[in-house]
């Protein structure tokens, strides 16, 4: 069980670092510069979706994901077309059943929500991020160090880096500042 739940928060730690970095660490998706701000500093309309997906240029679209937290998904389910339809639409065929604007919608519990100034979505081809890892994430079992108190401890480490290698690759929604 310890061992399980370690490994889970590793992965936990790791897509967050992914996704939103750490200032002076790994910084990740965080320094996109192609960005599309929102007019609001809690909606998102389709023409500022439209306007994220173009940012990313046609030669890098064939790969290209959405990735944003449930309730930004949630919102976006909502917004329609002037004929009435939903612009987030189902799809067995996508990776997590659902596409926008043709392109496969991945949620993470990592990504912010959408308030002011945050960072609610990332757009495009993913292979744009460099991530260097130097050392597997390893999990060692200690039993002599703890077995004067009849227990066991576990410890857990890693080394990794990641950065964005291709700007063109990647774009962020950003949503509009408070003020």
């Amino acid at each position: 069980f310890v061992i399980d739940h370690m490994a889970y928060t590793y992965a936990r730690w790791a897509e967050k670092e992914l996704l939103v970095g750490t200032s002076g660490k790994i910084t990740g998706l965080s320094t996109a510069t192609q960005k599309v701000t929102a007019a609001s500093s809690t909606a998102v309309t389709a023409d500022e979706l439209i306007d994220l997906q173009d940012t990313v240029k046609d030669v890098f679209q064939a790969e290209a994901i959405w990735i944003m937290s449930n309730k930004t998904r949630t919102a976006i389910r909502k917004l329609k077309d002037s004929n009435g339809r939903y612009l987030l639409q189902d799809d067995i065929n996508s990776p997590f059943g659902r596409t926008l604007l043709g392109k496969p919608v991945y949620v993470s519990d990592n990504m912010p929500e959408m308030a002011a100034g945050a960072k609610a979505i990332y757009y495009g081809d993913m292979s744009g991020l460099a991530t260097k890892i130097s050392e597997e994430f390893e999990i060692q079992v200690l039993r002599e160090h703890y077995a004067t108190q009849h227990a066991v401890g576990a410890v857990g480490w890693t080394e990794m880096d990641a950065k964005i290698e291709n700007d063109q690759k990647l774009a962020v929604l950003e949503m509009k500042a408070a003020g």
